[in-house]
């Protein structure tokens, strides 16, 4: 508050009301009590004990200690921010990373992606910049910056969409790990896509470091329509699948999904199943399959069927589940004299009874105590 000149020239106040004589430490609130009391001295006259003059000091007194008039000059000397401030966010789906430009007095932050299957994923922000693991991108994400610059929030929202024509990308899209070292993936045509729409496969692994193309594509009149893989070396546990397209009518959209390996693969039989039979019961014995990582016993649980014809001629089967922490083998009562009998085996994930091919079936019946051991040389499909 700037007070008149003169109003320092009254002798008896001079003292007690100038904010810079006295202590050099006077705090602002003293300061406006100064400053308040200076000013009634020089509005009102004398005397200053009269009613009139008591009820104009009080005013002023309420007036300079309201608590929003404090806050308010308690607030003045922060730096604002304009509320249009752009952040200039960018998204680069490659990489799954959100950039925008780095403001000064910038303290923290943190990004948001709003996914439609998995919700909302929230990162704290990096050097201005927040990096997601992969997601799915095929059915758009809303992307969300709020960083804290002097203290004030300034926020902005990116929405990513699948270009092109709707109904174009690929669709039925599934992927399959066989025999330890292949897989197949295929898609059909999307609904809308036109009658010269080409697509393309890649895939990238969980370092984002190793790409490729699909090597050898699956075709259907002159469309790729799927792709077979020989060496699955540089994959690892989770990978990116994307296929995208091409047509010179319209843009295509894309397809893109994240698989786990585990979980595609279709495990091959077991080998070398043995069976061994006393005159009260046989054992069924075998070793865990090859798979693209050597997991371990309990990683699988194992289907028998056994079949068996009695002398009279009566012929049935029995379907047994076996986990893959039984030591790889299963004892049953087969007393002699047994009729012909046969055993064949598949293997599934422990977690999950997706079951793959047969063995081929061993048969084995009434001849005594010997060993009857086959290695397995291939498979029966269901």
């Amino acid at each position: 508050m700037q007070l008149p000149r003169d109003l320092w020239d009254d002798g008896e106040s001079r003292q007690a009301a100038r904010p810079d004589a006295g202590a050099a430490g006077i705090s602002a609130e003293e300061r406006r009590l100064a400053e308040a009391s200076c000013l009634v001295r020089w509005v009102l006259p004398r005397p200053v004990g009269s009613p009139t003059c008591l009820l104009v000091i009080t005013i002023l007194l309420s007036l300079l200690l309201d608590p929003a008039f404090l806050l308010t000059q308690g607030h003045q000397d922060l730096p604002s921010v304009e509320p249009n401030s752009s952040l200039n966010v960018k998204f680069d789906p490659k990489k799954m990373q959100l950039t925008w430009d780095c403001k000064e007095n910038t303290t923290s932050g943190h990004c948001v992606m709003t996914h439609k299957e998995k919700g909302q994923i929230k990162k704290q922000m990096k050097r201005c910049q927040c990096t997601f693991q992969d997601n799915s991108l095929h059915g758009g994400v809303t992307l969300t910056v709020e960083v804290y610059v002097n203290q004030r929030p300034i926020s902005e929202t990116l929405v990513y969409t699948n270009p092109g024509k709707e109904g174009t990308a690929a669709q039925n899209f599934s992927c399959l790990v066989y025999n330890a070292d292949f897989m197949n993936c295929t898609w059909a045509k999307g609904h809308a896509a036109p009658d010269d729409v080409q697509y393309f496969l890649y895939i990238r692994n969980s370092t984002r470091k190793g790409e490729r193309e699909c090597p050898h594509y699956l075709t259907d009149a002159g469309t790729n329509v799927g792709c077979h893989l020989q060496d699955l070396s540089g994959l690892t546990s989770y990978n990116y699948f994307l296929v995208n397209g091409t047509s010179r009518e319209t843009g295509i959209q894309f397809f893109d999904s994240i698989l786990l390996l585990k979980e595609i693969e279709r495990y091959s039989p077991p080998h070398n199943i043995t069976v061994n039979c006393n005159e009260s019961h046989c054992l069924v014995r075998w070793e865990k399959p090859r798979t693209r990582k050597n997991w371990s016993n309990r990683e699988f649980q194992y289907q028998l069927d056994i079949w068996r014809r009695s002398n009279s001629g009566h012929s049935e089967n029995q379907l047994i589940v076996v986990s893959g922490d039984s030591e790889n083998r299963y004892n049953f009562p087969s007393p002699e004299p047994r009729g012909t009998q046969m055993v064949k085996i598949r293997t599934a994930d422990a977690r999950r009874a997706h079951w793959g091919d047969w063995s081929q079936p061993i048969q084995f019946g009434s001849w005594g105590r010997t060993v009857y051991s086959r290695q397995f040389q291939g498979s029966e499909t269901n």
